[in-house]
């Protein structure tokens, strides 16, 4: 019998699917797998961080009178001045909010303001310029309270840590960002979540320490009339629910119980400037 050569029908070694399909699949699997653990680990930062007392924070945190993360967030040539404020500790009451923490007002024109892991706030100049009153600047201070309260900071950074691994553990650059759209969307959902809950307990301290809300919207209104003209503004809300969705529901919040908008006092009567 005379031999002919030729391929086999059939090669489980060889894949028939398109190239384009198979990587697809494998992309899809390798979001799931993502979404999935950033969802378990997340839970798992969420619970450690509830535990987490102000005094191991501090331990963690501090270095001096500045925080070690803090510092590294302030503009390059930035000056931090310490701000002794009634307003401020008075929002601390209204929230419940036992242990100590520092306002500091930072010179520069952006509009931000942020809390940090220690005992920090810090409230930019360029946010002090866009607010018109001081009922409009206690909104925001009570927002940052808010977020220690909640102990967001904390989780904010656990979380962007487990993000920032499973990017390394994908690989760097685009195919990560690919790879784990699942999961960098859970983070930012979960950011605005956490927003939209801190502008509810600072809408509850500005009714206590005032008797009303006005100028709770103060910031967010001349943020709608800026956007897409300043830069820094979209700074501040990158990871922030929708300007005119937080109006809205501000709105909502104040109608629902009972809060209502009366006259509020001059920036001029706030003790930090």
């Amino acid at each position: 019998m005379e031999y002919q050569p030729g391929l086999p029908e059939h090669n489980d070694n060889i894949s028939h699917k398109h190239p384009l399909m198979e990587f697809a699949l494998l992309l899809g699997g390798l979001s799931v797998v993502a979404f999935v653990v950033y969802l378990l680990l997340g839970l798992a930062v969420d619970l450690v961080a509830e535990h987490i007392s102000p005094e191991q924070e501090l331990q963690w945190f501090k270095r001096n009178s500045v925080d070690v993360i803090a510092s590294s967030m302030l503009d390059h040539g930035g000056e931090a001045k310490r701000i002794d404020s009634a307003l401020f500790q008075g929002l601390k009451q209204c929230l419940d909010v036992d242990y100590p923490l520092q306002l500091w007002l930072v010179k520069s024109e952006k509009v931000n303001a942020l809390a940090v892991p220690g005992d920090d706030v810090f409230v930019y100049q360029g946010l002090v310029d866009a607010v018109q009153s001081e009922n409009g600047l206690a909104f925001v201070l009570a927002h940052e309270i808010a977020h220690f309260q909640q102990r967001d900071h904390l989780k904010g950074i656990g979380r962007g840590l487990i993000l920032a691994s499973l990017m390394a553990v994908v690989g760097m650059g685009d195919a990560a960002a690919l790879a784990n759209p699942a999961a960098a969307l859970s983070q930012a959902q979960y950011s605005q979540s956490r927003e939209s809950s801190a502008d509810a307990k600072a809408l509850q301290a500005l009714a206590c320490h005032y008797g009303h809300v006005g100028g709770a919207t103060e910031l967010f209104d001349a943020l709608l009339k800026q956007e897409g003209k300043f830069a820094e503004f979209g700074h501040y809300f990158a990871t922030h629910p929708k300007t005119q969705a937080r109006i809205e529901q501000i709105h909502t919040w104040a109608q629902s119980r009972g809060y209502g908008f009366k006259e509020t006092n001059p920036l001029s009567t706030f003790d930090g400037i």
